[in-house]
Protein backbone atom coordinates (compact mmCIF):
# COMPACT_ATOMS: atom_id res chain seq x y z
CA UNK A 1 0.00 0.00 0.00
CA UNK A 2 2.70 2.94 0.57
CA UNK A 3 3.83 2.23 -3.36
CA UNK A 4 0.67 3.01 -4.35
CA UNK A 5 0.49 5.90 -2.31
CA UNK A 6 3.70 7.67 -3.25
CA UNK A 7 2.53 6.56 -6.83
CA UNK A 8 -0.67 9.05 -5.91
CA UNK A 9 1.34 11.79 -4.40
CA UNK A 10 3.86 12.21 -7.41
CA UNK A 11 1.20 12.71 -9.82
CA UNK A 12 -0.45 14.98 -7.57
CA UNK A 13 3.13 17.04 -7.66
CA UNK A 14 3.57 16.52 -10.80
CA UNK A 15 -0.27 17.75 -11.93
CA UNK A 16 0.56 20.86 -9.65
CA UNK A 17 3.84 21.63 -11.39
CA UNK A 18 2.36 21.11 -14.87
CA UNK A 19 -0.41 23.56 -14.02
CA UNK A 20 0.29 27.18 -14.66
CA UNK A 21 -1.75 29.80 -12.62
CA UNK A 22 -2.57 32.95 -14.45
CA UNK A 23 0.06 35.80 -12.99
CA UNK A 24 -1.37 37.88 -10.42
CA UNK A 25 -0.99 41.07 -12.57
CA UNK A 26 -4.65 39.59 -15.02
CA UNK A 27 -7.49 41.13 -14.16
CA UNK A 28 -10.62 39.31 -15.83
CA UNK A 29 -13.21 41.66 -17.23
CA UNK A 30 -16.56 40.59 -18.87
CA UNK A 31 -18.02 43.48 -20.35
CA UNK A 32 -15.01 45.65 -21.66
CA UNK A 33 -12.05 43.54 -23.42
CA UNK A 34 -10.20 46.72 -21.17
CA UNK A 35 -9.39 49.72 -19.88
CA UNK A 36 -8.27 52.89 -21.67
CA UNK A 37 -5.61 55.35 -20.13
CA UNK A 38 -5.18 58.53 -21.71
CA UNK A 39 -1.80 60.49 -22.43
CA UNK A 40 -2.29 64.15 -23.03
CA UNK A 41 0.08 65.33 -25.84
CA UNK A 42 2.63 68.06 -25.06
CA UNK A 43 2.62 71.05 -27.40
CA UNK A 44 6.43 71.14 -28.15
CA UNK A 45 5.85 69.59 -31.74
CA UNK A 46 5.95 73.31 -33.38
CA UNK A 47 9.71 72.43 -33.82
CA UNK A 48 8.14 69.64 -36.40
CA UNK A 49 6.65 70.39 -39.71
CA UNK A 50 3.76 67.94 -38.86
CA UNK A 51 2.86 67.30 -35.55
CA UNK A 52 0.72 64.15 -36.60
CA UNK A 53 3.41 62.71 -38.21
CA UNK A 54 6.06 63.11 -35.99
CA UNK A 55 3.83 61.54 -32.36
CA UNK A 56 3.18 58.87 -34.79
CA UNK A 57 6.45 58.32 -35.31
CA UNK A 58 7.19 58.25 -31.80
CA UNK A 59 4.78 55.82 -30.48
CA UNK A 60 5.53 53.63 -33.54
CA UNK A 61 9.15 53.70 -32.07
CA UNK A 62 8.25 52.79 -28.69
CA UNK A 63 5.65 50.04 -29.77
CA UNK A 64 8.02 48.06 -31.96
CA UNK A 65 10.58 48.01 -29.27
CA UNK A 66 8.27 44.97 -27.71
CA UNK A 67 5.63 44.16 -30.08
CA UNK A 68 5.04 43.47 -33.22
CA UNK A 69 2.93 45.88 -35.44
CA UNK A 70 -0.28 44.21 -36.77
CA UNK A 71 -2.92 46.92 -37.84
CA UNK A 72 -1.63 50.34 -38.57
CA UNK A 73 -3.87 53.07 -39.60
CA UNK A 74 -1.70 56.31 -40.37
CA UNK A 75 -4.98 58.44 -41.59
CA UNK A 76 -7.30 57.64 -38.50
CA UNK A 77 -4.16 57.06 -36.20
CA UNK A 78 -5.10 53.37 -35.13
CA UNK A 79 -2.38 51.04 -33.75
CA UNK A 80 -2.99 47.45 -32.93
CA UNK A 81 -0.39 44.95 -32.11
CA UNK A 82 -0.36 41.58 -32.61
CA UNK A 83 -0.78 38.87 -29.41
CA UNK A 84 2.55 38.86 -27.47
CA UNK A 85 2.94 35.52 -25.29
CA UNK A 86 4.34 36.78 -22.19
CA UNK A 87 4.90 33.82 -20.03
CA UNK A 88 8.63 32.39 -19.79
CA UNK A 89 8.89 28.60 -20.97
CA UNK A 90 5.19 29.09 -21.71
CA UNK A 91 5.50 25.72 -24.30
CA UNK A 92 1.36 25.78 -24.42
CA UNK A 93 1.32 29.37 -25.14
CA UNK A 94 -1.54 30.16 -22.67
CA UNK A 95 -1.41 33.99 -21.66
CA UNK A 96 -0.86 36.45 -24.32
CA UNK A 97 -1.18 39.80 -24.87
CA UNK A 98 -1.48 43.22 -27.27
CA UNK A 99 -2.06 46.53 -26.76
CA UNK A 100 -4.51 49.20 -29.07
CA UNK A 101 -3.64 52.45 -29.16
CA UNK A 102 -6.11 55.60 -30.59
CA UNK A 103 -5.20 59.15 -31.75
CA UNK A 104 -7.64 61.67 -31.15
CA UNK A 105 -8.42 65.20 -32.89
CA UNK A 106 -7.63 65.97 -35.96
CA UNK A 107 -3.96 67.55 -34.82
CA UNK A 108 -3.53 64.81 -32.50
CA UNK A 109 -4.00 66.48 -28.36
CA UNK A 110 -4.26 62.89 -27.48
CA UNK A 111 -3.59 59.17 -27.18
CA UNK A 112 -5.71 56.67 -25.91
CA UNK A 113 -4.29 53.36 -24.91
CA UNK A 114 -5.15 50.24 -23.76
CA UNK A 115 -4.16 46.67 -23.52
CA UNK A 116 -5.73 43.11 -24.10
CA UNK A 117 -4.52 39.81 -22.44
CA UNK A 118 -5.93 36.27 -22.83
CA UNK A 119 -5.66 33.17 -20.25
CA UNK A 120 -6.08 29.92 -22.03
CA UNK A 121 -8.02 27.84 -19.27
CA UNK A 122 -8.96 24.25 -19.93
CA UNK A 123 -9.20 25.46 -24.07
CA UNK A 124 -11.44 28.62 -23.15
CA UNK A 125 -9.75 31.93 -23.42
CA UNK A 126 -10.10 34.47 -20.70
CA UNK A 127 -10.55 37.96 -21.95
CA UNK A 128 -9.10 40.94 -19.77
CA UNK A 129 -6.28 42.90 -19.44
CA UNK A 130 -2.40 42.78 -17.41
CA UNK A 131 -1.80 45.58 -15.26
CA UNK A 132 1.73 45.51 -15.65
CA UNK A 133 2.14 45.88 -19.29
CA UNK A 134 -0.64 48.29 -19.67
CA UNK A 135 1.71 50.48 -16.91
CA UNK A 136 4.58 49.75 -18.71
CA UNK A 137 3.75 50.85 -22.14
CA UNK A 138 1.60 54.05 -20.62
CA UNK A 139 4.58 55.12 -19.35
CA UNK A 140 6.86 54.46 -22.43
CA UNK A 141 4.46 56.44 -24.68
CA UNK A 142 3.98 58.84 -21.95
CA UNK A 143 7.54 59.15 -21.68
CA UNK A 144 8.11 60.00 -25.62
CA UNK A 145 4.98 61.84 -26.26
CA UNK A 146 3.22 63.11 -23.32
CA UNK A 147 3.25 66.39 -21.67
CA UNK A 148 6.03 65.24 -19.09
CA UNK A 149 8.51 63.55 -21.28
CA UNK A 150 11.10 61.76 -20.15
Amino acid sequence: MPFFRTIFFISILFLLIGCASKPSTFVETYDEKGVWKVIHLHNHYGFFANKNQEVWRRVIDVLSEKYDLEVLDKTSGYIRTSWKYLLHNDEDKKYRSRVIIKMLGNVWHTVKLKTEAQWLDDEVWITGYDTAVLEEIYKDIQGRTGISVR
